[in-house]
Parts: C-alpha cells; sequence; structure tokens
C-alpha cells in the first residue's frame, strides 16, 4: 500500500460547513442531518425531496431544513452532496480555509523561485569554460571565486555567467621533465634495413 494522497479540497456541507473525506461520506450526511423527514424515519437525497415529501405524504408545509446555519434552512438552492453549492459562497469558505491554514490565496499568481535556466547556444568558448570547471568541481577541487564574479562575455543577456578556468582557480603541480633531472631517456633502437 501506498501513502495516502492529502486531498487539498475536501467536500464540505454547505447546511452546517462540516468537512468530509469524499462525496459519498457528504451525501449520507446530508440526508441524515438535512434530508431527514421529522415526522418519519424517510431520509431524502435533497431538500426540494424533503419538501416534496412533506407535501404529499404528510399533507404539511417543511418550514426549513434541519441542523442548517443561520440564513441557509431555506428550500430555494438545490444541493447535493457539493453541487449546487453558490460560487459566492464556496469563495468565501475556500478563503476562510485558507486563511486558517496560513496560505494566501493571492500568491498563487506570483513568479516562482526557482532559476529560470537558459535554453539557448552558448559560444564553443563559454562552453569549454563551464566544461572545464564541471570537471575541476567533479574531481574534488574548490572553485576561488563564485560565477557571478567574471565578467560574461559573448553570451547573449539572460544567460548564466561562464565559471572560471581550473587552471586560475588551483595551481597543477609540475610533473619534471626526464631531461629536466640530468637522466635522459633511453633511446630505442633503430631497426637495420635488413640484407
Amino acid at each position: 500500500m501506498g501513502k495516502k494522497r492529502r486531498i487539498e479540497n475536501k467536500p464540505w456541507c454547505w447546511y452546517c460547513e462540516r468537512e468530509f473525506e469524499d462525496d459519498k461520506v457528504l451525501i449520507s450526511h446530508q440526508k441524515a442531518k438535512h434530508f431527514r423527514c421529522t415526522l418519519c424515519p424517510r431520509r431524502l437525497n435533497t431538500a426540494n425531496g424533503l419538501a416534496v415529501h412533506m407535501q404529499q405524504v404528510h399533507k404539511l408545509e417543511a418550514d426549513r431544513i434541519e441542523n442548517a446555519l443561520p440564513g441557509r434552512s431555506t428550500f430555494e438552492i438545490e444541493i447535493f452532496g457539493m453541487e449546487g453549492v453558490p460560487a459566492p459562497d464556496r469563495a468565501e469558505y475556500e478563503r476562510r480555509r485558507a486563511e486558517a491554514r496560513g496560505v494566501d490565496l493571492n500568491k498563487k499568481n506570483a513568479p516562482s523561485k526557482r532559476k529560470r535556466i537558459f535554453k539557448g547556444v552558448i559560444s564553443d568558448a563559454d562552453f569549454y569554460v563551464q566544461l572545464q570547471a564541471h570537471r575541476h568541481i567533479m574531481s574534488g577541487g574548490k572553485m576561488l571565486a563564485p560565477p557571478a564574479a567574471l565578467p560574461n562575455q559573448g553570451a547573449p543577456p539572460g544567460a548564466p555567467a561562464p565559471l572560471p578556468t581550473p587552471a586560475a582557480a588551483v595551481p597543477t603541480p609540475a610533473i619534471p621533465t626526464p631531461g629536466a633531472l640530468g637522466v635522459t631517456p633511453p633511446i630505442p633502437p633503430v631497426p637495420s634495413p635488413g640484407v
């Protein structure tokens, strides 16, 4: 079994503003708490279904919906689960819920904090500089200057700054040549043309 996915927009009851795990649980809640007949054990799917049931079976007018918040006990709005919830009420509920979580809904349109990656063509020289710097870093060397300290020559605007060359960052040890030590290397014999 995998991790249970966290649902950001949980369904909620418009009549009492209670949240539920899924729509099935919400619908059974509405049947049990809001669309239940007060005179018989009948549970209906919608408020209008309850009103019709009260008129036809019990010959009474239903005056309000049970267990609803003030101002939401009317039969004028047809709601089944989350279907039919007025858009202003839905937006207001989402705003209050986001406020309670500490999320600003206006920041959804804000630019991302991720750096943009330059996807254009760079010159061969810039490529070589960046490649050498990458090789130097991967070999365990440390860079002396940050990439932004070097000028960005020959690159289009918005291109990343080239990294310093490894030769400038860390001196390489000189390997002595055989002639420098006073010893000359042996010369291999040249084969003579055979008779």
